[in-house]
């Protein structure tokens, strides 16, 4: 009895890290860890924040896509950032947290899907 309950505890734990670190789903939106292909696609929006405030940053998509690349890099761990994406329609689609990719790193790199495509316009992100 104690191995079955054991057993069951140790998949259920396996079934809820798999579920927090593969996707998160909102109007055929999913949102899963972005895989390093070893690519490097410059695009640097430099700013700063300090605690309590809140920068906006719009990026237009004007094209057909299935799939939106969100990277966040302020790499310091001790500080904590919340990163909220909004379509074109000011719906919240996602909102992200260090460990949303499955690494705590001081970095938030998420692929943001849709198989019927990504909204087109503008998208903004709230840090």
């Amino acid at each position: 009895m104690i191995k079955k309950i054991g057993f069951l505890l140790m998949v259920m734990i396996v079934s809820i890290s798999l579920t927090g670190a593969t996707a998160s789903q909102d109007d055929g939106y999913t949102s899963v860890p972005a895989k390093s292909d070893g690519t490097i696609t410059p695009r640097w929006v430099s700013d700063t924040i300090a605690q309590g405030e809140t920068n906006w940053h719009g990026e237009y998509i004007d094209y057909y896509t299935t799939s939106r690349h969100i990277d966040l890099n302020w790499g310091d761990t001790s500080d904590s950032l919340r990163l909220k994406v909004y379509s074109p329609s000011n719906e919240l689609v996602a909102t992200y947290y260090d460990s949303s990719d499955g690494v705590i790193d001081g970095r938030i790199n998420m692929d943001l899907r849709n198989p019927s495509g990504i909204e087109q316009g503008l998208w903004w992100s709230e840090v």
